[in-house]
């Protein structure tokens, strides 16, 4: 097997989990609008978007 490889996927899953809390913060993103809550929405909009911005970065690493 490539070693190199085996070593890109080596982080795989803590990616899934970035993306996972990317989306619980999008669902709460979603009932935060649904209350007319705009504060609530722009600070779970912003974890969100710092959620997938650290796995877009770890993806990076990986495949570097």
């Amino acid at each position: 097997m490539n070693v190199k490889r085996e070593q890109s996927f080596a982080g795989a899953m803590d990616l899934v989990l970035q993306a996972q809390a990317a989306t619980d913060h999008l669902k709460e993103l979603c009932a935060a609008c649904a209350c007319g809550d705009k504060s609530a929405a722009r600070r779970r909009l912003r974890e969100a978007i710092s959620e997938l911005e650290i796995a877009r970065t770890m993806l990076r690493t990986g495949l570097e």
